[in-house]
């Protein structure tokens, strides 16, 4: 069962829309940060010089959110151009992983049942060489009863991890609670059927996770590596580093 390392408990992943956030995020003791931009779009694709500014100030990875736009996961051929030519240029800056999730309709009529775009989503980990990818919450479109055949999918694609609040019941990791000892049983279930040689990736919770919630979500979901919030209390989108330090401080005493 994948499980977060029990001598430091689970890491803790902050997203940052701006180079401030991402120092206040490693001095609260964040182990990663996603830099993206835009929070009321759920995080956009940086510009390649707020990576570097940021890079020069943390000694904590930094992977960075390839997002042209807000619409949906579906990318066109242009979408999918930009994204490619993004991930060139913020590797070229010193990204240390990548975060999208692209999916495709199923029906060409019909946006409402996509599914996930293998082809797109490999050429683009192809690109990202030895570097980590995170299958972004474009999974949480996809309906709980085929979780399983997603996941063995998003294995092949090469993705290291998935960013999820818990599916389509909710927006938050809060209000899909109940749904999260599923998602980690259908993990369960999958690693016997995946390839030879594949990994199941690791699930990152993320979702509206803040300190005030931390605990509950820690009691459904023990098996997470990886907790993801955006640490912001203030209405600004700069992060809070005792938000920051409150959240550590309890996935630290996890241990």
């Amino acid at each position: 069962m994948a499980s977060h390392d029990r001598k430091t408990g689970p890491l803790l992943e902050i997203a940052c829309f701006n180079a401030v956030s991402g120092v206040n995020a490693a001095k609260g003791g964040a182990n990663r940060i996603e830099l993206c931009v835009d929070y009321s779009s759920g995080g956009l694709t940086p510009d390649p010089t707020v990576l570097m500014e940021l890079k020069n100030q943390v000694p904590i990875p930094v992977y960075t959110m390839l997002r042209p736009h807000s619409n949906n996961f579906i990318y066109d051929e242009p979408d999918f151009n930009t994204m490619k030519s993004d991930l060139l240029a913020l590797n070229n800056c010193g990204a240390d992983g990548f975060v999208f999730g692209i999916l495709k309709k199923t029906d060409p009529g019909d946006i409402s049942k996509p599914w996930i775009d293998i082809e797109k989503n490999t050429e683009l980990i192809r690109l990202a060489g030895e570097k980590p990818c995170t299958f972004h919450r474009a999974f949480d479109c996809i309906p709980e009863e085929d979780w399983g055949k997603a996941l063995i999918d998003i294995a092949k694609c090469g993705f290291a991890s998935i960013l999820t609040s818990g599916g389509p019941s909710g927006d938050t990791a809060i209000q899909c609670i109940e749904k999260l000892a599923l998602l980690f049983e259908t993990l369960d279930s999958v690693r016997s059927r995946l390839p030879e040689g594949i990994k199941a990736p690791e699930i990152i919770i993320g979702g509206g996770v803040r300190a005030s919630n931390i605990q509950r979500l820690t009691e459904k979901a023990q098996h997470a590596a990886v907790y993801h919030s955006s640490a912001l209390t203030t209405g600004t989108e700069t992060v809070d580093v005792d938000e920051v330090k409150r959240l550590k401080n309890h996935l630290a005493g996890l241990v």
